[in-house]
């Protein structure tokens, strides 16, 4: 018998990123991109800038983290960011719109592996992620 006390998880809607109550956050809608994915789209808007001109990069990584929480949620699994890497290709000018996409890979030991996508609207790859979520209240 375990004595793993079980971790509550869920959504709200002051979520920094995905809460539609929050004044101060993204406000960013995440959909289903078929059985293991997920997309949403955000505008870089001057707000979220770093350097002149460019978006900040830790709004991507922050989005990226986004998807693996709700990529988790949506094949089934309780799960907590474990590590996300993330490689940047391009900057993001200010004004412009991102596509952010990612996907389940596998899961191993205990843990989802997924790969997310940052898109510019042309299509080029602005970044791309690498992250694990670890799964929480397994059976046993």
């Amino acid at each position: 018998m375990s004595n793993t006390k079980k971790i509550e998880l869920g959504k709200n809607n002051y979520c920094f990123v995905c809460g539609e109550k929050n004044p101060r956050g993204l406000q960013l809608r995440i959909t289903r991109d078929g059985e293991k994915g997920a997309k949403a789209e955000f505008v870089a808007d001057q707000y979220y800038g770093g350097w002149t001109n460019y978006l900040h990069g830790g709004i991507v990584s922050m989005i990226f983290d986004e998807l693996l929480g709700w990529i988790s949620i949506y094949v089934g699994k309780d799960a907590v960011t474990a590590r996300l890497q993330v490689r940047y290709y391009k900057p993001v000018p200010l004004g412009s719109r991102l596509i952010f996409k990612g996907f389940l890979q596998r899961e191993a030991k205990g843990l989802l592996e997924i790969t997310t996508f940052a898109y510019l609207e042309d299509g080029q790859l602005a970044a791309k992620g690498q992250g694990r979520m670890m799964i929480v209240n397994r059976p046993g």
